[in-house]
């Protein structure tokens, strides 16, 4: 990868990162082209030649994505409340894009979908069957009829299964600001993937003396739910803590993890038992803490 591809890169996951943090308001591409610092013209084509989608495409995706959480995460919240909040600016255009991309109504999906939102099931992981990627199960996929995907098993030895914690504690975090190289794709059990995401960090924060032991966390943001984000759309960050306003460069970027109240889950796991302590915290703690998930990142 040349400088400039790094640069490019790095620009178009700032502009991810605002519209991730500015998905309820309007995105109009003056301003993502701002962000990006690109001319309107040229950030278009370049948005879609890293991204695989236009601004358009990306923005209506991560919205309907997110009403998809909202509806699971809190069952009472009014469907019409969720299209607000998720940037929709009437509820008639909020229910033909839903049920575009998961060919149901937002009240069938969530009467359907009987686990909480953020649990992972081996459906993730199956083959698809149907010509359009449909999967099988009576539950419809983000992309089902739109993306061609084959979906393949990853890890066939993944621990779906809750795993409980070893101790569970709820503490509020100051705000921090994240250094990141972050992929797209699948990372099913791909050890050799976060050790190559978490090298490049190293490589780049190193010699800039931004790495102290003890000090420095590590941190990994998963953008998107498994369930219903096609494998080649899923979005994972590999970041470490940084002073606030510390320059970044090339393919590592920035982002600032907003202060609030969080659960911190201790285990001991292998690669194959990530997603039963993700299964844990979120079929099995979660519901019992009388906490409600967030709806920002």
């Amino acid at each position: 990868m040349t400088v400039t591809e790094r640069e490019y890169m790095r620009r178009i996951n700032r502009v991810m990162d605002f519209i991730e943090a500015n998905i309820d308001r309007p995105l109009p591409l003056d301003r993502l082209a701002d962000v990006a610092l690109f001319s309107k013209f040229h950030f278009h084509r370049v948005f879609f030649a890293h991204v695989g989608e236009t601004p358009g495409q990306f923005i209506q995706r991560l919205r309907i994505e997110k009403a998809a959480r909202l509806l699971l995460s809190n069952r009472e919240r009014p469907v019409t409340e969720v299209a607000f909040d998720c940037g929709f600016s009437d509820s008639a255009a909020f229910a033909r894009a839903f049920r575009a991309a998961f060919g149901v109504s937002a009240s069938e999906f969530r009467r359907r979908r009987k686990t909480p939102a953020g649990t992972m099931s081996d459906r993730n992981l199956s083959t698809v069957a149907g010509k359009h990627g449909k999967a099988a199960g009576d539950v419809p996929r983000y992309g089902d009829g739109i993306f061609d995907t084959g979906r393949r098993i990853d890890m066939p030895r993944l621990t779906m299964e809750p795993i409980p914690a070893e101790a569970v504690s709820v503490v509020d975090q100051g705000e921090l600001t994240l250094a990141y190289v972050r992929h797209t794709g699948p990372y099913f059990g791909d050890e050799q993937l976060f050790q190559r995401l978490f090298g490049t960090l190293y490589r780049w924060a190193a010699p800039r003396n931004l790495v102290t032991r003890g000090v420095t966390e590590e941190i990994i943001i998963y953008h998107d739910d498994p369930e219903t984000v096609a494998p080649e759309k899923l979005r994972v960050s590999c970041c470490i803590s940084i002073p606030a306003g510390t320059e970044t460069s090339g393919e590592v970027g920035s982002m600032t993890l907003p202060a609030g109240r969080y659960a911190q889950a201790r285990f001991r796991l292998d690669a194959t038992q990530f997603a039963g302590a993700w299964n844990w915290v979120f079929g099995v703690w979660l519901p019992q803490s009388g906490y409600q998930p967030d709806d920002k990142l």
